[in-house]
Formats: structure tokens, sequence, C-alpha cells
């Protein structure tokens, strides 16, 4: 049965459930915190490996909860000036899915096989660039804001196979406000 199509199926079924059970096991390492008035300070040299990122934003404590927040955060984020420019959108599923304000808010959350270039196109990418990316420094209301970026390393041979579970799991775990999924 191993070397039918079924037998090949079962076992990577398997090997599915073993990575979401494998990714309550994995905690995000904490890179830096930044603006965009000094994210020449984020260490890329540290972000030189494949693996899972994640970019969160600092509530800055003008809200009491999270509708008012998201809701002032959905204005900006969806102006007229960024519609149709290749950039992810808010998922209101993933909304929903946070009750409470925190101090930081999930933003977004990806995986690359070179997390420093992926990072860099989504806080430097031009507005008219046709890479899909957050293009944070393009947008003038996220000039004032915070965030923190994090990642885990995955430096697996099996890349393709593995992380997309992996990112897949986090994201149903973590609920990013922004993105593509």
């Amino acid at each position: 049965m191993h070397n039918t199509l079924e037998g090949i199926s079962d076992k990577l079924s398997e090997i599915h459930s073993d990575l979401e059970s494998y990714c309550s096991t994995l905690n995000f390492e904490e890179i830096c915190e930044f603006t965009m008035d000094n994210c020449n300070t984020i260490p890329w040299e540290n972000l030189e490996t494949k693996g899972i990122y994640l970019i969160e934003i600092k509530n800055n404590s003008s809200f009491t909860d999270f509708s008012s927040w998201i809701d002032h955060f959905r204005t900006e984020w969806e102006d007229d000036m960024y519609k149709k420019k290749f950039v992810p959108n808010l998922k209101m599923k993933r909304i929903r899915e946070h009750t409470e304000l925190k101090d930081w808010v999930p933003l977004y959350i990806g995986k690359s096989k070179k997390i420093s270039g992926r990072v860099h196109q989504h806080i430097y990418s031009a507005i008219e660039k046709t890479t899909f990316a957050l293009k944070l420094n393009a947008r003038e209301h996220i000039k004032k804001e915070q965030f923190r970026l994090s990642i885990i390393p995955l430096p697996f041979n099996n890349y393709n196979w593995i992380v997309p579970v992996i990112e897949s799991t986090l994201r149903d775990k973590l609920n990013p406000i922004i993105g593509k999924q």
C-alpha cells in the first residue's frame, strides 16, 4: 500500500498532522522594533535566512478598544491612493478574531527563502511597483507608527513542502490583520 498513491497520500496526511503539532512548539525570535525613521537600523544580517517573519504594529494608546483602533487603521490603510497598488488588504475574518486591543497587533505574517530581502520589499518598495508588498515607507500615515519584527528561522531542505504548512498554521493562530489569505 505504501507505493500506491493512496499510501503516499496517507503518509503525507500524517506528516501534515505532525507539522501542525510541531507548530505549537515554535516561538518567534524578536529581531527589533523600528519606525520608518529608523528602519535603517534593522539588523539585516540577522535576517539572512529562510523562514517565517511576523510584522506587528504598536497600539499607540490613542484608542481604548480594538474596534475603534481598527476602524481608524482601516480608514488610513484603505485610502484611495493605495488601492490597486499591489498591496495586501485587511482580512475581515482575521480581524473578527481580535476581541481586545493589545500593545502589539499582528499586522502581517509571511514566509521567504531570504527574509531580509522580503522584509526590505515590505518596507521600501515604491507604491507604483508591481511587487506585492506592504510598501510601508510609501504610506504617509505609517511614518508615525512603530513596528516589531520577529522571525522563526526554518532552514530546511524541504522548505517548499514544510514552510507553507507552518506559515498557514501560525497565520490561523495569530490572525494578522493584513494579508492575501
